[in-house]
């Protein structure tokens, strides 16, 4: 058993919260928040749709990934690695950088995802729900950044109608595309309404 508290959490998100491992600095660990079986299925979905990426692709370099399940204080959790800067701080995500950082080159934050988003489509890494808060963005000492997957449920967690873009390779390439348009549209767009989205999650926290 691993007891968690409030100062070892990062982020939360619909289904699950994300901890810092206390005896760990290299892992995190994402526990259910609110709903345990939601949360708790939304575990089981990213460690099946880790354990496909790893069997079709092998050792990615562009994923957090998953090191199996853990029984915590606060339910059932999934250990994952902690993606961390070169300075040692826990990286930002792209919402982070977009929404509370007041200094933020949209331009190339844009290029970066852009790249990431390129090679996800050219190797058939079909991870979907590319969000702004999915992806964190490691700050390298010379000031660049380099993104991660830190969701990777992919194929699993697809709700479309018989889930096809999970199986065939046409139709997951278009709809990785479509995403990727969204995911880069969004960047910019969230930059001009940051003061409302940041009221927004403020009053649901």
């Amino acid at each position: 058993m691993i007891y968690l508290n409030n100062s070892l959490l990062i982020g939360r998100g619909t289904l699950r919260a994300c901890y810092l491992h206390p005896e760990n600095s290299a892992l995190i660990i994402k526990v259910p928040a609110g709903d345990l079986d939601k949360g708790g299925q939304a575990n089981h979905k990213e460690l099946k749709g880790y354990r496909r990426l790893i069997r079709e692709h092998g050792q990615l370099d562009c994923i957090s990934h998953c090191h199996g399940t853990v029984d915590t204080s606060l339910g059932p959790g999934l250990i994952c690695d902690c993606i961390r800067d070169e300075d040692g701080d826990v990286s930002k995500t792209i919402w982070d950088l977009v929404i509370y950082q007041d200094t933020c080159d949209i331009d190339y934050l844009q290029q970066v995802t852009g790249k990431f988003c390129d090679k996800l489509i050219e190797h058939d890494i079909f991870l979907f729900d590319i969000n702004l808060k999915n992806i964190a963005m490691k700050r390298l000492n010379d000031g660049s950044y380099q993104p991660y997957a830190i969701d990777v449920k992919g194929p699993y967690d697809n709700p479309e109608f018989l889930g096809l873009s999970s199986h065939i390779r046409f139709l997951g390439r278009k709809k990785l595309k479509r995403r990727a348009a969204q995911l880069l549209a969004r960047i910019a767009e969230f930059r001009q309404r940051r003061e409302e989205l940041r009221g927004i999650e403020a009053a649901g926290d």
